[in-house]
Parts: C-alpha cells; structure tokens; sequence
C-alpha cells in the first residue's frame, strides 16, 4: 500500500473491533511508546481502540485474517510466604535440573539459592506490609505459542526481552524454560512487592498488553504472532477458565459433582423443550456484537478492494473469507440447543418450540431468514 492509500484502513468500525478488553485501567508501566493506544476511553474506563497508521493496520489485518497464531499469557498462580515460593521455585527449576534467570541476569540451578531468593522476596513484602495483611509473595505467569508455530529459544529470548521492558527497575522477576510438554512454555515469576513500593496488581487492561508486548517480541524475531481479542476473531464462547476446572476437581473430590457440560446439557435441554424460551440478555448482545465485526471487516474489504491493486484485492477476498469462517455468535448452551433440535427432527419431532424462539440449524439457516421478518430473533 502507497502513501496514497494512508488512511484506507483507519476505520473507526475496525478499530473498535480491534479494541482491548476493558476491566480497569492498566495499572502497571510498560512499552506505552512501542504499543500505543488512543486518546478514547472504552466502556468501564478502561482500554480504548488502539491508533494505528494505515500500514500498521494492514499488517495487522493480514495477520488476524490470514490466522496468525495467536500468543498465550496466563496468571497460573500466586504464592504466598518463602516456604511456599521455594517450593514453586523447585517446581519451575525441575528441581534444579534447569536454568532459572532472574531479573538482574544470574543463571540459578542450585535449589538453595533459588529459596534463598524466596526468603528475600518475602522479606521484602513482610517490611512494605505494616498491617499484616494475607496476601501473596509473588505472581506466577504462563507464556507460550501454540505448538510447531516456533522453537524453544525463540520463546526464551522473546519471554526474556519481554520481562525487561515491562518489569525492569520495578518488579523482580524469575524466568524458567519448559520443554517437556506437548509445546514448549514459559513460566514467569514476579515479586508483587515492587522496588518503588508499588504492588504487583495485574487487570483485565494489563493481561492483554502483555499480550500484545509478547507477540511483539516475537514478531522482532521473525514469528508472526498476533494477540486480539476472542471478540475480535468472531467468536462468542468463552474459554472455560483454569479456576472453573479446579472448582470442578475439588468439588469431585468432596463428592459434590460439578460437571461443567452436564450443566450445559441440562440448560440446552430446558431450553431446546421450553414452551416459551427467552435469550438472555448477553446472548443478544454476543450476535449483535459480532454482527458490528463482521460489518467492520467487510468495510475494509470494500475500502481495499476499491484501490484496484492486486495485493488490496487479494487481502479483500482473504477478508471475505475470514468472515464466513467465523463461528455462529451462539453460547455453548445454544448451540447444544441447536443440536438438540436438530436430533429432534431427524427422529421426527414435528416441531419445536426453541425453534421459533430463534435457534436454527444450519441446514435450515437460509429458510428461517426468508421467513423472518426484520423485528424477529435471529439463532
């Protein structure tokens, strides 16, 4: 793209489906200068959509469309007191059987030392900490790249760089590789008493700009990686988060079942037989979200397709086809309905009520839209 077309990809609709998760506003420092955002805030105070130039823009759609893969970082734990820091230290360190890097550049393998360095990081906090509160020594984080997508060292180095910019001269921090799962990982440690007295307090704003500091890193490095939100990507399910499956495994534990999908089976069911089934609220709000983000990429689609270059039209239709690959803006309780329904009609159910209500199955999709008049529910 020329400086001709500058400004052919600041749409205002793609930016917004491009911008962060709210929930807080980002309470840590960090490369503000390298990863910018705009001047706007977004619902709750918290990000807003990030500026970008037209060619920044374009490099991001290609890589969002084209499916980069798409960076993890994961708080997977605190710990509280030396005793049980030294024991995460054991842990991350294979007790002693692999390199530890700490913040100032020492390279730790003896497991006395690293609970020496425990013992420090929590006589820091017992000092900054005059009313004796119960609160954690540390923070521990989780950095990967989907399997194949790239080698070990790179996700080193990357992880490594990434903790200077964002942590350096504030918060102490551990950094340890693993390479003996299915794809290799980093794990993160952070002291959450800072060295300016400041806590270690991570929000919603701060997890996705690391990121988006993370594949940053690795795109210096030749990887193309990309960090956007679920939103962004169309799709609606949420990932069923790590404290949902400890919850589940306790309460298994005291004989209490709490079984995830039977819940959903059980609310896809009520629904799918209901007389009168209603959507809730954040289901309507998912389609006409998702709706604004198709509406968003098909506007760039139009805008590149319209300079006539071959490479503007080539993204075009790689847009188009990154659209109609988008998942159907139904939760997981819904699209079991639909299953459900589905089922219903292959055994001969005449009829079903959930069906009226909205919640078609595909092969019966451009049917219920002829019949639909425009107020009607949509899925």
């Amino acid at each position: 793209m020329s400086d001709d077309d500058d400004g052919v990809l600041s749409l205002p609709s793609l930016m917004e489906a491009w911008r962060p998760p709210t929930g807080g506003k980002r309470s840590l420092r960090g490369a503000t200068l390298r990863i910018r955002s705009g001047g706007g805030k977004g619902r709750g105070g918290g990000g807003a959509a990030p500026s970008l130039s037209a060619a920044e823009a374009r490099a991001k759609l290609e890589r969002i469309v084209r499916k980069a893969p798409e960076v993890m970082v994961k708080i997977s734990g605190k710990q509280r007191g030396a005793g049980h820091l030294g024991e995460h230290f054991g842990y991350i360190s294979r007790h002693g059987k692999l390199e530890v890097r700490s913040s100032e550049g020492e390279i730790i393998t003896d497991e006395k030392r690293l609970k020496g360095i425990a013992a420090d990081w929590d006589m820091l906090d017992q000092a900054m900490n005059p009313y004796g509160k119960d609160r954690p020594t540390s923070m521990s984080m989780v950095l990967s790249m989907p399997g194949g997508t790239t080698d070990a060292a790179t996700i080193h180095d990357a992880v490594q760089a990434f903790a200077r910019v964002e942590f350096e001269g504030q918060f102490s921090y551990m950094v340890a590789l693993h390479t003996d799962t299915d794809h290799p990982h980093v794990h993160l440690t952070v002291a959450t008493q800072g060295q300016d007295g400041t806590r270690f307090n991570p929000r919603k704003a701060d997890l996705h700009h690391w990121r988006e500091s993370f594949a940053h890193e690795l795109r210096q490095r030749g990887i193309a990686a990309e960090a956007t939100p679920r939103r962004a990507r169309g799709h609606v399910q949420k990932r069923v988060r790590s404290p949902a499956h400890h919850l589940e495994a306790r309460t298994a534990g005291q004989g209490k079942e709490l079984d995830l999908n039977r819940l959903i089976e059980e609310r896809a069911q009520e629904f799918a037989r209901s007389q009168n089934p209603e959507r809730r609220p954040e289901d309507v709000l998912a389609l006409g979200r998702q709706k604004q983000i198709r509406g968003a990429y098909r506007q760039a689609a139009v805008a590149l397709a319209a300079t006539g270059k071959d490479e503007d039209r080539a993204l075009a239709e790689d847009i188009a086809g990154f659209v109609a690959d988008m998942p159907a803006a139904v939760s997981r309780r819904l699209q079991r309905a639909r299953e459900i329904m589905i089922a219903d009609r292959v055994t001969g159910a005449a009829s079903s009520p959930a069906r009226d209500a909205g919640v078609d199955g595909p092969q019966d999709r451009n049917a219920s839209q002829r019949k639909r008049e425009p107020g009607d529910r949509e899925r």
